[in-house]
């Protein structure tokens, strides 16, 4: 008889416990679509990865701007979604693709779309090559891309040194206004005053500058009026031509390209940036001397995840630390051994005693490396585990 009512309080507390475990599953959840309204994410959600690649400035850009996607799929754990926006350069593209293993391929799904600015043909002349070949074509996503839910955008020249869903990861942190997640431009606040339209009041109330090549974008929400403008009007727009227009003709004088634009847009609406570490945006101007309040912290104290060769780094000469990571990149030719094939090339460039002594990003190695020799290393343990 005492055996039997002790397996009844048994099996009592453990229908309790399963209902305040359930309960609290069902909870989590219905939090997460409040914070998340119009995408819940799921384990096998796609990835999905856009760039614009037009010919210009760069002569090499379909091999930058497979290198770029190349620096995504060996580290991501799963497939990716590519969005590629260009005009007459997709057999290039697809003659490029066609040079990789099978096993690559099958990492990512391509998605080749022609170039077309949702725009009338005054202000096409306008915003075409304002800054870069297409460069200001980021600005239209949220129209173009109308049946997608969110989406990653970064410019060709940027390179992954760890799994993009580390980043993609991100979204999970917005609050449910956030719309957008972006990186400062430098380590340091500007001492402005607020209502300088150039700068974004950070929640701490300093100020800053966003730099827009790698742009996290919840294009549900921005295609939401949540938008306030500088004019007097209370009335809340969404993210497309009639928000970003006024902006441009009031301050073009005083803008150089589409990322003041997106600075603008913030201005007005801090409350709807979610600010990335800046080791997501990693750029020469991090590490152009020695002066620490310049430099990225979460860089410094976790790696580069993401380095970013804005101002033709991975070219020239100004931070050649940039010229090793990208040349290493493009000659990986997907080896198994990331190590040997990768990791040592890198390495060897970063070392050289020209780059490691460069006033510009030198003596940087432990920074750049540090995530892709974490990864090598949890490769090699997996790979001796016993089957």
């Amino acid at each position: 008889m005492c055996r039997v009512r002790w397996t009844f309080v048994l099996l009592s507390f453990l229908v309790v416990w399963l209902f305040f475990l359930l309960r609290k599953q069902y909870i989590s959840k219905q939090l997460a679509h409040k914070q998340h309204p119009g995408r819940i994410f799921q384990t096998d959600e796609t990835m999905h990865l856009a760039m614009a690649a037009c010919r210009g400035k760069s002569l090499t850009i379909v091999k930058e701007a497979t290198t770029m996607i190349k620096s995504a799929i060996i580290f991501s754990r799963s497939r990716i979604h590519v969005h590629i926006f260009t005009e007459n350069l997709e057999d290039e593209f697809r003659k490029e693709f066609a040079t990789w293993p099978l096993s690559a391929k099958r990492k990512f799904l391509l998605t080749i779309h022609p170039l077309v600015y949702p725009l009338d043909p005054e202000e096409l002349k306008v915003m075409k090559n304002w800054w870069g070949p297409c460069a200001s074509f980021r600005l239209f996503l949220p129209t173009v891309l109308d049946k997608t839910d969110s989406v990653l955008y970064v410019d060709t020249d940027v390179i992954f040194l760890t799994p993009p869903e580390e980043l993609w990861r991100h979204f999970y942190l917005f609050n449910d206004r956030q719309v957008a997640a972006l990186a400062p431009r430098v380590g340091w606040s500007f001492q402005v005053p607020n209502d300088n339209a150039n700068f974004i009041r950070m929640q701490d109330g300093k100020k800053t500058q966003v730099n827009s090549g790698v742009f996290l974008m919840n294009l549900t929400r921005m295609r939401q009026p949540v938008f306030a403008t500088e004019s007097e009007s209370r009335q809340k727009i969404s993210w497309n031509k009639k928000l970003l227009f006024p902006l441009y003709r009031k301050h073009k004088e005083d803008m150089y390209g589409d990322q003041n634009l997106i600075n603008l847009v913030f201005h007005y609406n801090p409350d709807l940036i979610y600010f990335l570490p800046c080791k997501y945006n990693y750029h020469h101007k991090f590490c152009f001397d020695a002066y620490r309040e310049r430099w990225c912290t979460s860089a410094e104290s976790d790696g580069a995840a993401v380095i970013h060769g804005n101002a033709n780094t991975f070219y020239n000469n100004y931070a050649p630390a940039f010229r090793a990571i990208s040349n290493a990149m493009r000659a990986y030719n997907f080896e198994r051994d990331l190590e040997r094939y990768l990791l040592s090339p890198m390495e060897s460039g970063l070392t050289d005693p020209s780059v490691e002594a460069h006033e510009h990003c030198g003596n940087k190695t432990y920074l750049f490396l540090k995530n892709i020799r974490k990864m090598v290393k949890r490769r090699r343990n997996f790979s001796h585990k016993p089957k």
